[in-house]
């Protein structure tokens, strides 16, 4: 996908998320982007609902933390998934 390597941040980050969580066979409700440039979603897997994932809108500022936060959503969908 050479197309999103230049894509603007944002993109990139929905694009990374959509990916794992379309993978898991769950989908993602985007709650709120909230201040501080953090994003609030859920993931619906099965009839159930997670709690709310934060995931950074711009993974190439502190690319730790998005790091991170892929890492909960992962978490998040693998207990789902028992």
């Amino acid at each position: 996908m050479p197309w999103l390597m230049t894509s603007p941040p944002h993109m990139r980050q929905l694009a990374e998320v959509a990916a794992i969580v379309a993978t898991a066979g769950a989908t993602a409700d985007w709650l709120y982007h909230l201040k501080g440039d953090m994003c609030a979603l859920r993931v619906i897997k099965g009839g159930i609902i997670s709690v709310p994932i934060l995931i950074p809108a711009d993974p190439d500022r502190d690319p730790e933390l998005f790091r991170e936060a892929i890492k909960r959503l992962k978490a998040v969908i693998e207990r789902m998934s028992r």
